[in-house]
């Protein structure tokens, strides 16, 4: 005899948000950035580490990268040549000056 499958099962959620990783070098400009982001229906996870970017970026789904101005010359260019090189999919913002332009950066990034 066939099981009945419930119609009340739970059912997974998918999330449909833009996931955008921020890299910064200060603690409290990457908590504005996210915080920034996030009201504008981003999800974001924040690293502070080169090295912490390149394993997020492995291990989880990613849609964008935002890169902000403090980050130092060297370390910007090793991670966008590791994103171009094996996720070209993902996009990559390069933020410098104040939190006004972020969103705007964000938004065009991905065409909204």
């Amino acid at each position: 005899m066939e099981e009945q499958k419930s119609e009340t099962q739970p059912q997974a959620t998918q999330t449909t948000a833009t996931r955008i990783v921020v890299y910064g070098k200060h603690d409290y400009i990457l908590q504005n950035t996210e915080t920034l982001l996030n009201r504008a229906n981003y999800e974001t996870t924040g690293f502070l580490e080169e090295w912490e970017v390149e394993d997020h970026i492995r291990m989880n789904p990613v849609d964008g990268l935002l890169i902000g101005g403090g980050v130092e010359p060297h370390d910007r260019q090793k991670i966008v040549e590791f994103v171009k090189t094996e996720f070209p999919a993902i996009r990559i913002i390069e933020h410098f000056g104040g939190p006004a332009t972020i969103l705007p950066e964000v938004n065009k990034a991905f065409g909204k």
